[in-house]
């Protein structure tokens, strides 16, 4: 997609490149880059997700009755009164790092664990326990579920209202209410593109793509799609997108962008690389096991992935030999502290 400067006074044929047009250029080729490290970042994810469920997770399960009976075992010991501010802490840290390890393969039984940890501290000190639940990637589902069935119905209507003409009242809605109706996060986040020019440009583009002027079936429920894509890309300030659609479905020559609303398009971008990012870090945050496979396998070459899993899995066999003999030493009170006391020293 060619997208050039058109200056506000005619330059000459020899003129060099506009500063703004190079931000413009610079920053989208930040776009794409971006996008290219987030796509690249998904698909490794999901191939190293399949690795960790045949190779990993049966090694991790297999180390559960052990580290049940130690779970077990700092509970009881939790429940001594004799143990100084540091060693509950240091003792906590070490549950939660037992519990983070079964979660991974059994969210409810290391949720219930932690229940029954902060039960006992509540019931014997008259405290609750600072422990936070195991992760669970399955939370708030309910109300993903209610804010999708919303936004589609909230879809129809922007539908119709985007492809209103070209009017003030148009742009007051466009630049005001519209943000109401779509929600203060978005508008908290990325602040809507306040330019006339740009704003036509998403009329036509919408006023082209509006799925009820089509009588085919087929080409109805695809300009469906590219309608639902316009919407989103303005909610979101991706003007990027609204400009691609544009050039696609109502003018296929090279876009001529005033200077007046280039400074404009530049701060959309500059927002669009910013979404990107986050939107690569909630990916990975969104899941346990994903973020467990991003911190323990990813690596930006095949080479230093395949060393991590090699690594990971020696710490899990070693793991497995040396359970049996920290429950063997976990005997007394003594014991425990002189544990807790090396864990400390080493930074666990």
């Amino acid at each position: 997609m060619n997208i050039d400067t058109l200056p506000e006074q005619p330059a000459s044929p020899a003129a060099p490149t506009s500063a703004l047009q190079q931000r413009f250029d610079r920053l989208r080729k930040n776009l794409e880059r971006e996008e290219k490290k987030r796509q690249k970042l998904v698909r490794e994810l999901d191939e190293l997700g399949h690795i960790y469920a045949k190779q990993v997770l049966p090694r991790l399960k297999n180390n559960h009755r052990m580290l049940k009976t130690l779970l077990q075992r700092l509970i009881d010991f939790s429940q001594r009164k004799n143990l100084r501010q540091w060693h509950r802490e240091t003792l906590e840290a070490w549950l939660y790092e037992l519990l983070e390890q079964v979660a991974l393969y059994d969210r409810k039984e290391a949720a219930a664990i932690a229940q029954q940890y902060m039960n006992t501290q509540l019931d014997i000190f008259g405290t609750a326990s600072h422990i936070p639940q195991p992760h669970s990637a399955h939370a708030g589902n309910e109300a993903d579920d209610d804010d999708s069935e919303n936004a589609a119905t909230q879809s129809t209507q922007d539908k119709d209202k985007a492809a209103d003409q070209d009017t003030p009242e148009a742009d007051a809605s466009e630049s005001g209410d519209s943000d109401k109706v779509h929600g203060n996060k978005n508008a908290e986040q990325v602040p809507p593109v306040d330019d006339k020019w740009l704003r036509q440009l998403f009329r036509r583009a919408a006023q082209a793509l509006h799925p009820d002027r089509e009588q085919d079936p087929a080409l109805r429920e695809h300009k469906e799609q590219l309608m639902t894509a316009l919407l989103h890309a303005r909610d979101n300030n991706d003007m990027m997108t609204v400009l691609t659609l544009y050039q696609q479905h109502v003018a296929t020559d090279a876009l001529q962008i005033p200077e007046s609303a280039f400074e404009a398009l530049c701060q959309s971008v500059q927002a669009q690389i910013q979404r990107v990012q986050l939107e690569k870090n909630d990916y990975i945050q969104s899941d346990p096991q994903r973020a467990f496979v991003h911190y323990h396998l990813y690596a930006d070459s095949r080479r230093k992935q395949v060393q991590n899993l090699d690594r990971l899995l020696d710490r899990i066999r070693l793991m497995r030999l040396q359970i049996p003999g920290v429950l063997d030493e976990l005997r007394t009170l003594k014991d425990l502290k002189r544990e807790l006391q090396y864990r400390q020293q080493d930074g666990y």
